[in-house]
């Protein structure tokens, strides 16, 4: 619901004042287009698009020029796929493609990023350079980020972490990284 992707029934769901319950549709595309990233779990590349298509989907609302190809190819260097750029996702490895879904989650320069199990289908490596790009955005660009796993060591990584299960919040843990880095 924060993604704007479903309607809730009862209640106000309100991101940076913006009242998504509310609000119409063209409103609602405008808003996850311009101020949210997704990482989807199943990555949800389309197959018969090159890899840097795939990255520039988001920026399509947009007037489409070759700044939109340039900031797909910092993308694609920034999760180190950038030779992959015109292969079809089909091509790649599961790991590969969420690197991929990465990249397109920033393409838009989103203050929210929704993550969910964005190093599921890493190995160890990746998942090392994929958080630190994310807490990197988090840290020096002010980005939200909001994710879903079951890694543990991804989830220490977090400001704030919140244990669920069957519904319940089991655990609520807050960490200090302020006074840590003093």
């Amino acid at each position: 619901m924060l993604g704007s992707l479903n309607i809730a029934d009862e209640g106000s769901i309100n991101v940076s004042g913006y009242d998504l319950k509310n609000s119409k549709d063209k409103q609602w595309n405008k808003f996850r287009s311009s101020n949210i990233g997704f990482i989807f779990q199943l990555h949800n590349l389309i197959p018969n698009l090159s890899v840097i298509e795939n990255i520039e989907i988001p920026m399509f609302n947009q007037k489409f020029s070759s700044k939109e190809r340039d900031r797909a190819c910092f993308l694609l260097n920034l999760v180190n796929l950038a030779d992959k750029a015109y292969l079809k996702p089909t091509k790649l490895s599961s790991g590969e493609r969420q690197r991929i879904a990465i990249a397109r989650s920033l393409a838009n320069s989103p203050s929210i990023i929704l993550a969910d199990e964005p190093t599921g289908s890493l190995d160890s490596k990746n998942t090392e350079n994929a958080m630190n790009l994310l807490m990197d955005l988090h840290k020096r660009s002010n980005v939200t980020l909001i994710l879903v796993t079951h890694d543990l060591d991804v989830a220490k990584l977090a400001e704030r972490s919140i244990e669920v299960l069957d519904g319940k919040i089991l655990y609520v843990s807050t960490n200090d990284f302020e006074s840590a880095d003093a």
